[in-house]
């Protein structure tokens, strides 16, 4: 009797043993699995170096853009120093004064020899 409750216990030992197992054939297959996904990452990551700029480069680069729109800023600058000299502000605000002010000449030389002003007027006349 004990040798055959031993009998039972060691098979169903090994029937939860052959559920858990892994097979020779599928630990191959994981394997290979792993070794081609090693290898796709690989090559990604070559293609990432590959492609990437060194960081000094970078720096190389932007510097000189900082430079150039330094130097375009300082010419800005100049341009609007030496244009704020010539023309300013309140030589604009005059010279608007002035137009307004021949405007509103013309406009009354046109209402003093048609009597009325042109906007009242007909197309006709």
């Amino acid at each position: 009797m004990p040798i055959r409750e031993s009998t039972s216990d060691l098979k169903a030992s090994v029937a939860i043993i052959s559920e858990r197992m892994v097979t020779q054939q599928e630990m191959e297959w994981r394997t290979t699995r792993g070794q081609e996904d090693r290898a796709r990452s690989e090559t990604a990551i070559d293609d990432l170096r590959n492609s990437q700029v060194p960081r000094l480069e970078l720096d190389r680069v932007f510097m000189g853009y900082d430079q150039r729109f330094g130097d375009v800023q300082r010419q800005v600058d100049e341009l609007k120093q030496a244009q704020g000299g010539i023309y300013g502000a309140r030589n604009i605000i005059i010279d608007l004064k002035e137009n307004q002010q021949r405007l509103e000449r013309e406009l009354g030389r046109l209402v003093g020899i048609n009597g009325r002003p042109p906007a009242e007027r007909s197309p006709g006349q």
